[in-house]
């Protein structure tokens, strides 16, 4: 009998601390495997990128922890961003991986994810193999960047039909895309391409190839330098006796934009979120405003990603997704909008975003600050470009 009552008590002790455990691992936060460029040449992105999702893990969280980021830096490497993902895979044991903004980089821990099934949301990376056919764990929040050149093309037709347009490039996964779409697109639309310049990785100075490029006498140039090198770029376009009005940057971020200089006002660009914007959100609003308290700068549309990525994690979690399984199976049936902007999210059946992109010009630089006017806004469907076949 004495027998009987310790065991009957052992079994009692067993359940409680089970039920207990239980209840602890319900009540765990999201874990995200934050794996982006906190240092190397597209560092500034990666720290964008942060301060936007830290900024919206302080908010979702101010009730109780609900996502918690795990954050480690890729160096903006390959390499070493698929060694982070195996480390926040199997040592972090993380729910899914986030945080990549460049292409090169997301490529590499792309392939982790496939290949070990680790569900993960891009939040700034639009190389369109992220989301190629029969991708199954990658889901991506920016649009693909093939029709950045697509939207490019479309806005410079419609300003001048008969444009001449010069090409000038890094030579990054991400450029790459960008100009399979430029080149697709002013072919159908006899949008005349008179000189294509891409640059190294490595490059810092255009002093030749900005020359060479003016004597082409193009209507307008598409710029696109990486990192330091895009201002470096800009600005010797300007040396050289361009006007800011004939320069197309096809995408633009803050910080970005802040390095091009008073001189590049009259440019245009292209972006998914300016602190401008004319239909901002309550919550839009909201975050820019407190984004600048914290950092003192506006956010720009790599900012917002990573804020909008963690408030559609904490959506997913709040709607009852648990665990990997729970969360890529979220991900796939996800039908909302963007707290900030209003836009819709909503992924294809490989994962990929709507396509779409406000057309900015700059109309002011001041420190810590800008002003646009919003000169168009484009919005269509992928099927529009053969994305897949132009970049394999």
């Amino acid at each position: 009998m004495k027998k009987f009552a310790c065991l009957k008590a052992s079994t009692a002790i067993c359940a409680v601390v089970f039920a207990t455990a239980s209840a602890m691992a319900a009540d765990q936060p999201l874990r995200v495997g934050w794996n982006s460029e906190l240092s190397g040449v597209w560092t500034f992105f990666g720290n964008a990128c942060l301060d936007g999702a830290k900024l919206a893990e302080s908010e979702v969280n101010a009730k109780g922890k609900k996502v918690e980021l795990i954050v480690q830096d890729n160096q903006s490497n390959p390499a070493q961003a698929a060694a982070v993902s195996r480390s926040l895979d199997t040592q972090e044991k993380v729910d899914l991986l986030s945080g990549p903004t460049n292409a090169d980089v997301s490529l590499a821990v792309y392939g982790y994810a496939e290949e070990q099934k680790v569900p993960t949301l891009m939040p700034v990376a639009a190389f369109p193999q992220l989301t190629k056919p029969g991708t199954k764990q990658v889901f991506r929040m920016e649009p693909d960047a093939v029709g950045w050149g697509y939207a490019a093309i479309k806005f410079i037709k419609q300003m001048k039909p008969d444009a001449k347009i010069g090409i000038m490039m890094s030579d990054f996964a991400v450029n790459r895309a960008i100009l399979a779409g430029l080149k697709y697109q002013a072919e159908k639309d006899g949008v005349s391409i008179v000189s294509e310049m891409l640059f190294p990785q490595t490059a810092s100075d255009a002093t030749v190839q900005t020359a060479q490029m003016k004597a082409k006498k193009p209507d307008m140039v598409i710029v696109a330098g990486g990192g330091a090198f895009d201002a470096t770029l800009t600005r010797q376009m300007l040396d050289v006796g361009f006007k800011p009005e004939q320069l197309y940057h096809p995408y633009g971020s803050t910080k970005q934009i802040m390095t091009w200089g008073e001189r590049s006002v009259g440019s245009y660009f292209g972006t998914f979120f300016d602190h401008n914007l004319p239909n901002l959100t309550d919550q839009g609003k909201a975050f820019v405003e407190n984004f600048r308290k914290v950092k003192n700068y506006p956010p720009g549309y790599t900012e917002n990603y990573c804020y909008s990525t963690v408030y559609l994690l904490n959506e997913l979690v709040e709607k009852g997704a648990k665990g990997r399984d729970g969360i890529r199976d979220a991900l796939r049936k996800v039908d909302t909008k963007e707290v900030t902007t209003g836009v819709p999210i909503k992924f294809d059946q490989n994962g990929a975003r709507i396509e779409y992109m406000y057309l900015m010009q700059l109309k002011s630089i001041a420190k810590d600050d800008f002003k646009t006017d919003k000169v168009n806004y484009m919005e269509w469907s992928p099927e529009v470009l053969p994305v897949y076949d132009l970049i394999k």
